[in-house]
């Protein structure tokens, strides 16, 4: 009972993703937050615009309960960024790891699966963008 009791919570208050940021370089101007939908994001590599990589992102999985799909886990990285008043967000790739003997989850199961993460740089320009012809 006490068994799936804590499965039951460690469910319900696991199963999402955490951001983790690290910054890496001074901006080149004041950061502010932002609406979501004026960052932009990147799957393919950087912009060729001039910027400077401002935050080292890590998004994973809680544990392996989690059902956050790749969709989630991009918007999240995506929301996070404009919390940071990042311009841009460039996704760097995917990750997975295996828990570990501090994961709980470890206890629970027999074979948890492995945690999604995806790694992700926070970027703002050093220039304002060309004007349009």
């Amino acid at each position: 009972m006490i068994r799936k009791l804590s499965l039951s919570l460690l469910l319900a208050v696991g199963c999402g993703t955490s951001i983790h940021a690290t910054t890496i370089n001074p901006a080149p101007h004041l950061m502010s937050p932002r609406p979501p939908a004026s960052v932009e994001l990147y799957t393919s590599g950087p912009p060729a615009r001039a910027h400077v990589d401002v935050a080292f992102l890590e998004a994973e999985e809680e544990s392996s309960f989690s059902v956050a799909g790749t969709p989630e886990m991009l918007a999240k990285l995506h929301e996070r960024g404009a919390q940071m008043g990042c311009d841009a967000v460039v996704i760097g790739g995917m990750s997975s790891r295996a828990p570990g003997l501090a994961d709980v989850e470890s206890w629970l199961v027999k074979h948890p699966k492995a945690r999604k993460g995806i790694y992700a740089t926070c970027i703002v320009f050093t220039e304002p963008p060309l004007a349009r012809q």
